[in-house]
């Protein structure tokens, strides 16, 4: 089959995106077999191959969909457009990945001048200059991405000189950077949200400092509401540097615990004396209601106390049952489904105390949708409005659906035992009324159309990324199996057009490239054992989770032994023999150096009594931090081996002995832990 230059024909990108984007896609499936088998692409490095065409596949889908014309109009303008704003403002990547680049934009172009050029026709006019324009910003075009060129709306911006002025600003320019990040995500918010990561000029977000600079704005002074988006562009920035603030927290890092500790008291203080701005805390408890495992009691005291003295002021006429009722039941008629009813509910009923709760809870569950998301909010981790919405359903257990009671009988071995109890009262009581349960019926495992799940990283995670389909739209899955932890960072996305998933997953194996193809049987098999982590770490699990194990047709909800051994154990029967121990020692002692054990390294504040790294003796390292950690990495590679075993790549399945081998000799060997290579390549890479 020949190429052409991609053309929409009668199709308007404007009217019809998903159409164009459906016929885009089919176009670069048929030039990427072509560009494959160039010369063109033979001459590039080993290491600009690696795209395989994805740069320019996000170059057209950048062309069609901000610029939107056929591929023979593409001009210098129009790539300059594409290179210098699209691709820093949309694509977040390593600088070594960003490098490739422009060398595969540039063969991309060279072959299809080739074909398209080479006869009598010029089929592609301007393909000359942009080869031209893209070999000029070649050796440049890292600072170009990297913001020097001015491209970012911070380009250039040195923050750490900014946080020193802000911290002694001149009179009237105070918090300038805070109010400037503000009105930027106002402005790009919609742009920002199509992509899988926050923007680069975001990142300064995870410093402490600015995380207190920004809370402190927002708290104090709030935001301007005549700036349309503002208050989600708030919401997403506090959102963006508490997400990190409390990973760090769930990690076990005293600093961002203490931090947060210091931020807690100063909001409580400024309460005291009324400096708190309304409109700013509504969205700061907003987002803090993600996160209201790692609140104090004192700071969930001190916000239900504000609730109270506040929402009455600012809105009273909303008040009243009848409102409440009526606001409740229109919500219900326009969303899909219970799950995005809790998702919607959950920001404003978070801090709600159980009286309050049990009160919300009557007015949903006069609609069968209202009750089942009733019942998923007994996932609360407060075990006092968890038993609130217990009492609400044994009041009306004849109006339990099949659906609810097929929930709670799954669900019931996930909460603590006072409420346990009375879950399993109500559903004798619902028994009793004649009810069956009736769980929904899965997806036909047609709809699971991708399955990619990360290797395990060097704080013990696994990120996992499902793709469905839904009519003519997808839906993404994701979230992250953590050691000692659990199943994290749970979310479904609504149906959305299949090229916003598209831009996912390719930002995603670009910027992860240990991440494979897996079958769901291992979903299946970790999960029963990761919610015991949960339970065991005391991490609540939510909805979510509930709408993943439904639509994935989990069948094991009970949490199991936290022992992973059980599962990767088995893929080695017997003792390895001195050859392959030899072997895997060989190999393994390069691990580190790939893009699978780059992350594998350990800290020794996280660790021992380290205050920071002694590379002195290296010898006491070893000793002190990295042999402590023997059992730890056993269990990483045990779950590597597993992750191996049930990759759809053949080259990763046969890694899965040699991990399996490296688990061994953590796990079951005699050899002492600096005799082992990886520990030493882990050693190595950590200092």
């Amino acid at each position: 089959m020949a190429i052409a230059p991609f053309r929409l024909g009668n199709i308007d990108q404007y009217e019809d995106p998903d159409a164009a984007n459906d016929k885009l896609e089919q176009w670069l499936n048929n030039t990427r077999l072509f560009f494959l088998a160039s010369p063109e692409y033979q001459k590039l490095s080993k290491a600009n191959k690696k795209g395989e065409g994805s740069w320019f596949d996000m170059f057209m889908n950048l062309y069609l969909n901000y610029i939107g014309t056929d591929l023979k109009d593409l001009d210098v303008d129009a790539a300059e457009q594409i290179m210098l704003d699209l691709y820093p403002r949309k694509l977040i990547c390593s600088d070594t990945q960003a490098k490739t680049i422009v060398p595969e934009l540039i063969a991309y172009w060279q072959m299809l001048h080739r074909i398209l050029n080479g006869g009598k026709q010029r089929r592609l006019k301007h393909a000359e200059s942009v080869i031209t324009f893209l070999d000029s910003i070649r050796k440049n075009y890292l600072s170009i991405y990297q913001g020097k060129g001015g491209s970012h709306p911070f380009a250039g911006v040195d923050f750490q000189t900014l946080m020193q002025e802000a911290l002694n600003p001149p009179v009237g320019q105070d918090n300038d950077w805070v109010a400037e990040l503000i009105a930027d995500a106002a402005r790009h918010l919609p742009e920002y949200k199509q992509q899988p990561a926050p923007p680069d000029h975001w990142l300064p977000l995870r410093e402490l400092t600015n995380v207190a600079e920004l809370l402190d704005y927002v708290c104090h002074i709030g935001f301007d509401h005549q700036l349309p988006g503002a208050d989600e562009a708030v919401s997403e920035l506090l959102g963006c540097a508490f997400q990190d603030v409390f990973m760090r927290i769930r990690q076990g890092d005293q600093q961002a615990r203490t931090f947060w500790q210091s931020m807690e008291h100063q909001i409580i203080h400024s309460g005291e004396d009324n400096a708190l701005n309304p409109d700013g805390m509504n969205v700061v408890f907003a987002v803090l209601s993600h996160h209201k495992q790692f609140l104090s009691p004192q700071f969930l005291e001190f916000v239900h106390q504000w609730y109270t003295d506040n929402v009455t002021e600012m809105a009273p006429d909303e008040l009243t049952p009848e409102a409440v009722g009526q606001t409740l039941q229109k919500m219900i008629s326009e969303i899909p489904d219970e799950f995005a009813l809790v998702s919607i509910l959950h920001e404003q009923l978070a801090f709600l105390p159980p009286e309050g709760l049990e009160l919300i809870s009557h007015a949903l569950i006069t609609s069968e949708k209202g009750l089942n998301g009733v019942a998923l909010m007994m996932l609360d981790d407060n075990q006092e409005r968890a038993i609130s919405i217990v009492k609400v359903l044994s009041q009306n257990v004849a109006a339990i659906t099949p659906v609810t009671l097929a929930r709670l009988i799954r669900m019931r071995n996930w909460l603590k035992a006072p409420v346990k109890d009375k879950v399993d009262k109500l559903i004798q009581a619902a028994r009793k009324k004649g009810i069956v349960p009736s769980a929904p019926e899965p997806l036909p495992a047609s709809d699971i159309l991708d399955i990619y799940m990360s290797a395990v990283d060097g704080a013990g995670a696994q990120g996992t990324m499902i793709i469905l389909r839904d009519g003519n739209h997808q839906r993404l899955i994701s979230f992250v199996l953590k050691e000692s932890a659990g199943i994290l960072d749970v979310l479904v996305t609504p149906p959305v057009p299949k090229r916003q998933i598209q831009q996912y997953v390719s930002t995603m194996k670009q910027q992860d490239l240990a991440a494979e193809r897996v079958s769901m049987e291992l979903i299946h098999k970790q999960l029963p054992f990761f919610l015991a982590l949960n339970l065991k770490s005391g991490i609540a699990i939510d909805h979510e989770l509930v709408q993943v194990m439904e639509l994935l047709g989990v069948e094991d909800w009970n949490p199991e032994s936290t022992e992973l051994t059980t599962l990767f154990n088995p893929l080695l029967l017997k003792a390895p023999s001195l050859a392959e121990i030899a072997s895997v020692q060989k190999r393994s002692a390069k691990w580190t150096q790939s893009a699978i054990g780059r992350s594998w390294f350990e800290a020794p504040d996280m660790i021992g009594p380290f205050s920071k790294l002694n590379t002195r003796s290296d010898e006491t390292f070893f000793a002190e931090v990295i042999a402590p950690a023997r059992g730890k990495w056993a269990e990483r590679l045990g779950r590597m081996a597993l992750w191996a075993h049930y990759c759809t790549n053949k080259n990763r399945q046969k890694q899965s002995t040699d991990y399996a081998i490296a688990n061994w000799l953590l796990a079951h060997s005699d050899l002492p832990a600096h005799e082992i290579s990886l520990l030493n390549a882990i050693a190595r890479n950590s200092i």
